[in-house]
């Protein structure tokens, strides 16, 4: 259980970003722009799209227009919103979609030429989306590929750069002193605030939520849950989780901290999220997701501010 004392939350809510180590992505998501290149030849290979409730998908289409009552999705009734250009299709599922679930999006094409139609699978994903899809009909031009060059170079200098700041944190001492030695914590200490009367769970969260507090430092800010375990379920382990604020602007997430998977007998039933930010870009109203592998068992809170 959590210890009474914000301050030592606090301690541990920070500490855990120097030791936390980096997980394998559990779900298969471009974060950036998604393209795809559609073959002439029939393929029995249906690409699939990642969509999430309340969340846009955009397919953009090259050289091809969609023919006029042309697309068909399974489940219409499920979408808030399903909007149809000439070259431009924008999915909005609603919440009546479940992680898991497989949807077919099935798009036919104005003139003759192969190939004549193209399927694609929406699989529901709890807080994950593939905003934009590019989808080619023709071969791409160069600008295309070296954007996508140039997408890559930006994650690998990120992951460089990220890589570079773990090794510096290994090395730096523990406890408060670490915390000091590292510029994480000024004369002005770190922020608590306890959330757990103004913010919202969603209503179809899998755990039920104990307690939630948030803390920021001189370039952090965190969150840490306690959960209660249902009786009798199945060991739960987050592997990725979300800050979304205003404008749908999504904060740089470290590697969520687990000590030990959620269940009956667990004496530590902490999750923590910590993402990299001023104070600035943390102004408002965030809402935090965190899910398993799966994407299949999700918690969702919404009213999730800093001090």
């Amino acid at each position: 259980m959590l210890a009474s004392s914000p301050a030592v939350l606090l301690v541990l809510a920070l500490l855990v970003g120097a030791t936390a180590t980096a997980q394998p992505r559990a779900i298969p998501c471009e974060a950036g722009t998604r393209r795809i290149e559609l073959k002439t030849e029939p393929s029995d290979e249906v690409p699939e799209l990642c969509i999430s409730p309340g969340l846009s998908t955009t397919l953009l289409l090259y050289g091809a227009e969609l023919l006029p009552g042309g697309v068909t999705v399974d489940g219409r009734e499920h979408f808030t919103l399903v909007e149809v250009g000439n070259t431009v299709l924008r999915l909005v599922p609603s919440e009546r979609v479940v992680p898991g679930e497989r949807l077919r999006l099935t798009v036919r094409f104005r003139d003759r030429a192969a190939p004549a139609s193209a399927a694609f699978w929406l699989v529901v994903y709890a807080g994950q989306v593939e905003p934009l899809v590019e989808v080619y009909r023709e071969k791409r031009t160069v600008e295309s590929y070296q954007q996508q060059v140039q997408e890559k170079d930006s994650q690998i200098r990120q992951c460089q750069e990220d890589n570079t700041r773990l090794l510096a944190e290994k090395e730096s001492p523990g406890g408060l002193t670490g915390l000091l030695a590292t510029g994480l914590m000024d004369e002005k200490g770190v922020s608590p605030k306890n959330l757990y009367k103004s913010v919202v769970e969603h209503p179809e969260n899998a755990i039920r939520l104990v307690r939630v507090f948030s803390y920021r430092s001189t370039s952090r800010v965190a969150v840490v849950l306690e959960l209660d375990p249902t009786p009798g379920m199945e060991p739960w382990r987050v592997v990725r989780g979300e800050l979304v604020g205003p404008g749908r602007r999504a904060l740089r997430v470290n590697p969520p901290w687990q000590r030990e998977p959620l269940r009956d007998e667990a004496k530590d039933r902490r999750v923590v999220i910590e993402a990299e930010a001023t104070e600035a870009e943390t102004r408002g109203s965030f809402m935090l997701k965190v899910w398993d592998a799966d994407g299949t068992r999700s918690v969702i809170v919404t009213g999730v501010t800093f001090p």
